[in-house]
């Protein structure tokens, strides 16, 4: 999808002011952005289109107005986009990665020469992942978590916590080739082989369990077949969420190709800070159909 031409992106950038306005309270640092490169903009010739404007002005500017007419790209798109879309829309950032952000981020996310620590356990969550999932379990309130993946148990204790903060009475279920050895309440340890994956979690358990479900897949192997089995487990409100996913994208169009009305990328979670800051690359699914 190409960038927001002239007229549409001064509506956008005059609904988007007035949203900022209607919100009340105090401006984050990116509205205060918004709103000073809004007003630098309102000073050019009314005439000529801002994108014939504003090359002939600072450096700084250029750089300004190619970030907001990205985001209000982006923003007029809606919560909810097709994976299709994101993917297309993707050429218009950082080469490769879909992201407004360069691989020195990424490559520091997770923390340099160490990682973040969870109970004393290494938990490999970006630094942006680490300030989203508590986010989307307050808006989800999941009565089930299946993480496929439980490297160290990390995560899986992690993600106990933070429904034992909100008051969720729900389960986790992790699993992984070498079941972890650990007991927690709330946390179940499975284990289970992904070249199988119905071997991952009993029939019984995938069946009984409550929902909504937020499904983490972040065990890297046989990754089409293991979100093509949960898929006939998943019911519209459940999340899917596929870590790592730069590397996974065939694997994910693969898998989405035979549903391409059952899933949307919610992109309020993977633009909060900017788009695709997070290991979700166009991967934080919601099941809508």
């Amino acid at each position: 999808m190409p960038l927001l031409a002239d007229a549409e992106l001064k509506a956008a950038t005059a609904q988007y002011l007035a949203q900022v306005t209607a919100r009340g309270g105090l401006p984050g640092i990116f509205d205060k952005w918004f709103l000073r490169v809004a007003r630098q903009l309102a000073m050019l010739d009314p005439v000529t289109p801002w994108e014939e404007s504003v090359p002939r002005e600072a450096a700084a500017l250029a750089w300004d107005f190619l970030r907001l007419r990205q985001f209000l790209t982006r923003w007029r798109q809606g919560r909810l986009v097709p994976h299709a879309l994101r993917e297309a829309s993707g050429a218009d950032y950082f080469p490769g990665y879909g992201t407004e952000f360069g691989v020195d981020v990424l490559l520091t996310c997770q923390g340099t020469g160490a990682t973040l620590q969870w109970r004393g356990l290494p938990l490999m969550k970006t630094v942006f992942d680490f300030a989203l999932y508590p986010q989307l379990i307050a808006e989800l309130r999941p009565a089930s978590i299946f993480e496929i993946g439980s490297g160290s148990g990390a995560s899986a204790l992690w993600f106990a916590d933070l429904m034992k903060l909100h008051d969720i009475a729900g389960a986790v279920h992790s699993v992984d080739i070498a079941m972890v050895q650990k007991t927690a309440p709330g946390v179940t340890f499975h284990q289970g082989d992904c070249s199988a994956p119905e071997s991952l979690f009993p029939a019984e358990v995938l069946g009984a369990a409550p929902h909504p479900w937020l499904v983490i897949e972040d065990a890297h192997h046989n990754v089409r077949n293991v979100l093509a089995h949960f898929h006939r487990y998943l019911v519209p409100g459940d999340y899917l969420v596929v870590e790592d996913s730069e590397i996974k994208r065939e694997d994910i169009g693969g898998f989405l190709a035979p549903h391409p009305d059952a899933y949307r990328v919610d992109t309020k979670y993977t633009d909060f800070f900017g788009r695709n800051a997070t290991c979700a690359l166009d991967s934080i699914f919601r099941r809508v159909a």
